[in-house]
């Protein structure tokens, strides 16, 4: 079992999920500084399909100036990490802003800045298997719009 997952156990018992996500990101975020790499398990459909429920992902610290449109990053959000696909960078008043989109979603995400990025996403795996390594390029508009058709019907049977 790892770190992460040791600690969400013993967090459980202490009650409050708020309380949890709090000090599991304060962790997440203490370990990225240092430069190591975390292991996550992902939920929800945003990602789909290059990263679905229950694959596990590692994040790790990278330089802002090394992140490129179409790479998977990881953004702080209050209590958790947004892990979806830098689609745009740009400045605006001499401060840098990144948008970004999950695979399946409608649109894209509010402005991060670079204080709120975690990391990017190095390996997505399914149980012990590597996934292919992910594309570095923005999916076309079409893209977006077959894998929302299908992440709406994967949650419409899912609630069958």
């Amino acid at each position: 079992m790892c770190l992460t997952a040791l600690l969400y156990h013993l967090l459980k018992k202490m009650g409050a999920e708020e309380d949890q996500r709090k000090v599991l990101r304060g962790l997440a975020d203490e370990l990225l500084d240092k430069g190591t790499s975390i292991r996550i398990s992902a939920s929800g459909y945003s990602m789909y399909p290059a990263i679905k429920p229950g694959n596990t992902i590692i994040i790790r610290q990278v330089p802002i100036d090394k992140l490129k449109c179409g790479m998977i990053i990881a953004w702080k959000r209050e209590n958790d990490l947004v892990v979806h696909r830098l689609v745009l960078a740009y400045e605006s008043d001499e401060k840098k802003y990144y948008i970004t989109r999950g695979d399946s979603c409608r649109s894209s995400d509010k402005p991060v800045t670079p204080d709120m990025i975690a990391g990017r996403v190095e390996a997505i795996y399914k149980g012990h298997r590597l996934l292919r390594p992910q594309k570095i390029h923005p999916i076309p508009e079409r893209r977006y719009r077959l894998n929302r058709l299908k992440t709406v019907v994967l949650s419409y049977l899912k609630k069958l």
